[in-house]
């Protein structure tokens, strides 16, 4: 045992040692660096994914709201974009959990498809439904309801209107507002 203790201690030995368990250590170090790194980055293109879903959609319903076109065909884009929506649900919630580590951002993304599909069935109801008051009055309920569940700094309320297309515009507004806060603060947070 005394041989092996003289013999570790030489300069040598100890300094091959000392590169053996340092390049180990930073073999590790480096192997989690990139995992962390790869992590990150499906993180952002999941986010990155996300927003492009949700522009797609977002530049469709506010086209027709200015347009005053509320009749959506079925097979129509703004409803296939809207159905692609709620296909991805799943795949949003297992890869925000595994890359963002964050289970707040699905819930986020349900709610605002749930909201979306809110909107597009309202604007559909304006050409079944005559009285445009009642229209108005049920979307000024959803409004209130999404500023109390869900209020950001960037809400703003302009004094009532009765136009259906003002009304419609101010709604998609709040909903592109929280989705645009929910993609940015998950977006700064990776960036960290």
């Amino acid at each position: 045992m005394n041989k092996l203790l003289i013999f570790l201690s030489q300069p040598i030995i100890i300094t091959l040692l000392s590169l053996l368990i340092g390049s180990y250590l930073f073999t590790l170090l480096a192997e989690r660096r990139a995992k962390r790194e790869k992590s990150r980055e499906k993180a952002i293109q999941l986010i990155e994914e996300v927003g492009n879903d949700f522009n797609a959609v977002f530049a469709r319903i506010i086209g027709r709201v200015r347009l005053g076109n509320f009749n959506i065909e079925r097979d129509s884009p703004l409803n296939e974009k809207r159905g692609l929506l709620f296909t991805k649900r799943f795949s949003v919630r297992i890869k925000s959990e595994a890359y963002l580590r964050n289970k707040d951002f699905w819930k986020k993304y349900d709610y605002l498809v749930f909201e979306i599909d809110k909107i597009i069935t309202v604007m559909k109801s304006t050409t079944e439904v005559a009285d445009v008051q009642e229209i108005v009055k049920e979307i000024r309920r959803h409004q209130q309801k999404l500023f109390h569940e869900w209020t950001i700094d960037e809400d703003r309320r302009e004094p009532n209107v009765s136009s259906l297309s003002d009304e419609l515009e101010i709604w998609h507004r709040m909903i592109w507002d929280r989705a645009v806060w929910l993609l940015s603060t998950n977006l700064k947070a990776e960036l960290r």
